[in-house]
């Protein structure tokens, strides 16, 4: 009885005062209320700086006030005691951004570890500490391993990209690594990423993400040269064998168990003559001294597009040359937002050289329409999909999922003593229906001719 009586008098409190209502309402509009750095870490990345059987490096977020940048890091036991024997390892800290005195961004590299040996680790400024995070080193020699790969997240990334992110991990836990074919998010900007690492979440501090840059990676103030994000070579770290200093961490090659994963900037191609040949030279150099027996190139502007009203001819026309005259096996790209595998579809035979493949695909919700030159063997639209990948020394195969969890697209790609190729798209492909609607946004780029050929190429 007394507790029903204090209820009410609660409730009349309340409508009486519209104030309380009022700061309600201010406190649920801002979402983001609960997101601000504390003196705890938050924003844990993983990455791979260099030998992935030998290192790995994490960086993390918290208050301006906290400089001390230190690690904690012990091979995985399965008692609770980690600190025991764990090894401690200061880093480096600097402003999350620019001239801010908000928050504090922190990087520790791990070095000389154990190839194929599960670590634990955590963070923080030596008094308080992240929870302790795992992951795995890679072999020393070349052996089987898989990795997830995402196109453009970008986009309502906290209520949509992330499914996608979250879902390719619950779907492929043991994957590991992550590959991001650019345009992780539309803007580099502190509101973005906010929404990334919400997106992944813990999962980026168990699972290393290999990177490359996108369009939207770079900014362009007002009657400014455009600039490239102040935050990426803060959360990022990958392997220093860049063309120059200005671009570490967006070219760089990742030798992994057997395979040669080279990033390459393409929205950087073409800023000035100079670059442009810096970073070409440095892509040939690096195609020609491939010890390894796969190569895969990732990169953001597809070689062939995929969307309506895109074909960067220019850019195609400059790196398509290195990629056949080396053999690449494997070229994966974003940019486009819609999903497209396919080969050369000019069918020019590149003889004693293996044929690259080319995937496109998107993360995100963002959409545009597939284009009418129907390149590719199998291409969607309004669709999101992520990527499982599994390489060993005789054969890469593919699978393409959509959020969903359903399987998409599935081949086989395999590779002979000589180091020739055969493809295999896998039967159970031919049974799933094409996913090829035009978003309603994109109807304006399509002519009524080409409208009329959608139609007809896909029985619309």
């Amino acid at each position: 009885m007394m507790k029903n009586i204090f209820l009410f008098l609660i409730a009349v409190l309340v409508s009486c005062n519209p104030q309380v209502e009022q700061n309600s309402v201010k406190q649920s509009e801002n979402e983001y209320s609960n997101f601000e750095p504390t003196l705890f870490p938050d924003r844990i990345m993983l990455s791979i700086p260099g030998d992935p059987a030998t290192s790995r490096a994490v960086s993390w977020r918290t208050l301006f006030t906290i400089t001390e940048s230190v690690a904690q890091i012990t091979p995985v036991v399965a008692s609770p005691g980690l600190e025991k024997d764990a090894i401690t390892k200061k880093g480096t800290s600097t402003p999350w951004e620019e001239g801010s005195q908000v928050s504090m961004g922190h990087k520790v590299v791990f070095e000389n570890l154990k190839p194929a040996t599960k670590y634990a680790y955590r963070v923080g400024d030596g008094e308080r500490w992240s929870e302790w995070l795992q992951f795995k080193t890679s072999s020393a020699e070349d052996g089987p391993f898989t990795f997830l790969y995402f196109g453009d997240v970008q986009n309502d990334i906290k209520s949509l990209g992330s499914r996608t992110v979250r879902q390719a991990y619950t779907h492929f836990p043991e994957a590991d690594f992550m590959l991001f074919a650019g345009d992780l998010v539309s803007r580099s900007t502190e509101e973005y990423w906010r929404e990334f690492f919400y997106a992944g979440g813990w999962i980026f501090g168990m699972m290393p993400s290999v990177v490359t840059p996108g369009n939207h990676e770079y900014d362009k103030p007002e009657n400014q040269p455009r600039t490239f994000s102040k935050h990426w070579n803060q959360i990022y770290s990958a392997p220093a064998n860049s063309p120059s200093e200005e671009y570490y961490n967006r070219n760089y090659y990742l030798d992994y168990q057997g395979v040669r994963f080279i990033s390459f900037d393409s929205p950087a191609l073409g800023e000035n003559e100079e670059d442009s040949v810096l970073v070409i030279t440095w892509l040939d150099k690096t195609l020609a001294e491939n010890p390894n027996r796969w190569t895969v190139l990732f990169t953001h502007y597809p070689v062939y597009s995929c969307s309506q009203g895109r074909n960067n001819e220019k850019y195609r026309n400059t790196i398509k040359p290195l990629l056949e005259k080396y053999g690449v096996d494997l070229v994966l790209a974003g940019h486009d937002h819609t999903y497209c595998r396919g080969f050369n579809p000019e069918g020019i035979e590149v003889r004693g050289k293996n044929m690259p493949l080319y995937v496109v695909s998107v993360a995100g919700p963002k959409m545009y329409g597939l284009n009418t030159s129907f390149w590719s063997e199998r291409m969607a639209s309004l669709t999101q999909l992520y990527q499982y990948v599994s390489v060993s020394r005789e054969k890469l195969e593919f699978k393409a999922f959509t959020v969903a969890g359903e399987l998409y697209d599935h081949f086989v790609i395999s590779k002979t003593d000589n180091g020739m190729n055969t493809f295999l798209e896998s039967p159970e492909v031919a049974a799933i229906v094409q996913r090829t609607e035009i978003p309603e946004s994109a109807l304006e780029n399509y002519s009524e001719d080409e409208l009329e050929q959608y139609q007809k190429k896909f029985n619309k």
